[in-house]
C-alpha cells in the first residue's frame, strides 16, 4: 500500500495541525476537567477557565513564546 502526493495551490500555515490538537483537547473532556478543577470567576461575564487557557495551549503548542504570539491562532 503506498501513498499519492498531489500538489495544490491552497494557502497552507505551519500551524495547520493546531486544529486537530484542539479538537482532541475538547474531545477527551478537557474543557470539563479545567472547568471542574480551576477556579470560576463569580463575574457573569467573565470566561470559563477552559476559555482562558485554551488558546494558551494552542498557542505554546504551534511554537509561541510570548503572549502576542497568541495573534497568530
Amino acid at each position: 500500500m503506498g501513498c499519492k502526493l498531489e500538489s495544490t495551490n491552497e494557502k497552507l500555515t505551519p500551524r495547520t495541525g493546531v486544529a486537530i490538537l484542539g479538537e482532541y483537547l475538547k474531545g477527551m473532556g478537557f474543557g470539563s476537567f479545567c472547568n471542574k478543577n480551576l477556579p470560576i470567576s463569580n463575574h457573569h461575564r467573565a470566561y470559563t477557565p477552559f476559555e482562558f487557557i485554551y488558546p494558551l495551549i494552542l498557542m505554546l503548542h504551534s511554537g509561541g513564546r510570548i503572549l502576542d504570539d497568541i495573534k497568530e491562532i
